[in-house]
């Protein structure tokens, strides 16, 4: 079987969510037959060395650069119809396509693209039975942030009341792009991948399947019985995408005050490659902006409770299910939990508001029989169907499927 996957960033170190689903994918996937692997990258990132125990038939990276001219992406966006934002940043350097297209074979018994957005920058190319994970749907997490403008209107003046008016607006059409793109998506290949069952239903597209996300299950957890003092808050994740700085964000400004009220001794660590605007957030020992780290097992270590405060957000959270692989306990929001299949109470807390997230905080920092009965429903729940092993043969069994499609099989939008 000869397979080619394209990715949208090189996954290796696995930071963060995507990477590690991305990852997964690629080490399942290598493992049918000839692996032909188009990663992209930053120009911050050039230490590519593929795992040892990867076995890939051809290699080959290209570096990502954003347009440098954020008024000419940003008109431009605005000018096309069904053409997301986001998927605009990433078609500034034809020169990325043209090196794609020179590189690539004629034809294969599959293709595997990463996400919706590298299939449009790729040309949306017939290369054979094509499958595109969409992981997230956008359209709901810019439907989200849209929600979330509108109510968090600016008291402070004419021109940003304006300013804010036009990013509602723009968020908005941002909205109708990516349903729009990921509708046409669904109809040019065979098939399209979310991660839970809720994704697939508010996507409506009937040729997408579910491959959940996943963790590798740890030799030994991380996680400690008896809460510390200090006691320590982790919220994890890349500090430069959108969804996770808003998090941080609220956290620190909303939710921390409120629960140093009820915990007065407790430190939040905020973990991941940091954006300018979060490293604003570092006030040692109260909150401490960490940054990118090797691994994240001493900090789960470290860690009394995971914080997961997202306002934004679809697909199903990797930094959850590493929390539950490690018996770290969790407080969520709905929107952070979304996706999973996880019971309040049960398998962690949920809470929507400031005060509720930072009460839940304190319930987790006081109440050890409350800590250990959540740890062991949640560690119980990620071994029956979050584990990794699991989920590889999912991802093989439908690029099995697809390569085993007949032909002339109707397309099932023409349903």
């Amino acid at each position: 079987m000869r397979i080619l996957l394209v990715a949208d960033e090189f996954p290796w170190p696995t930071f963060g969510g995507g990477r590690m689903r991305l990852a997964m994918v690629i080490e399942a996937v290598s493992q049918l037959g000839e692996i032909d692997l188009f990663a992209m990258h930053s120009s911050e990132q050039m230490d590519l060395e593929l795992p040892p125990t990867l076995s890939v038939e051809r290699f080959a990276a290209e570096v990502h650069r954003p347009p440098p001219s954020a008024w000419r992406w940003r008109s431009t966006w605005l000018a096309q119809r069904s053409v997301p934002m986001e998927v605009v940043l990433r078609t500034g350097d034809p020169s990325l396509r043209l090196n794609f297209a020179r590189w690539v074979r004629d034809r294969y018994d599959v293709v595997w693209f990463s996400t919706a957005a590298v299939y449009a920058q790729m040309g949306r190319p017939d290369l054979g039975p094509t499958i595109v994970d969409l992981d997230n749907l956008e359209d709901v997490k810019a439907a989200q942030r849209e929600k979330l403008l509108r109510s968090e209107w600016p008291r402070n003046g004419l021109t940003s009341s304006v300013r804010h008016a036009i990013a509602i607006a723009q968020t908005k059409k941002n909205v109708r792009d990516w349903r729009a793109l990921q509708r046409s998506v669904a109809a040019d290949v065979e098939r399209v991948v979310l991660c839970s069952n809720i994704d697939l239903g508010r996507a409506g597209l009937p040729n997408a399947v579910v491959i959940p996300n996943t963790y590798p299950r740890p030799l030994k957890s991380a996680g400690h019985g008896e809460v510390r003092n200090p006691s320590v808050v982790l919220f994890q994740g890349s500090l430069t995408y959108t969804p996770n700085m808003d998090a941080a964000e609220w956290l620190v400004g909303q939710i921390v005050p409120r629960l140093q009220v009820k915990v007065p001794e407790v430190e939040v660590r905020l973990v991941g490659k940091s954006a300018p605007g979060v490293a604003r957030l570092h006030h040692p020992p109260a909150v401490t902006v960490v940054g990118q780290v090797p691994e994240m097992e001493p900090e789960l270590a470290r860690a009394d409770i995971a914080a997961v405060p997202l306002r934004i957000g679809s697909g199903t959270r990797l930094k959850i299910l590493e929390s539950f692989a490690h018996r770290v306990p969790v407080v969520s929001t709905t929107v952070g939990a979304d996706g999973l299949d996880v019971q309040d109470g049960i398998h962690l807390l949920l809470a929507d508001d400031a005060e509720g997230f930072a009460e839940a905080c304190r319930r987790l920092l006081t109440d050890a029989d409350l800590r250990g009965r959540l740890v062991d429903a949640a560690e119980e729940l990620f071994v029956e169907r979050y584990e990794s092993t699991r989920v590889r043969e999912q991802v093989q069994r439908l690029v099995r499927d697809v390569v085993g499609a007949e032909v002339d099989a109707p397309d099932p939008l023409d349903n």
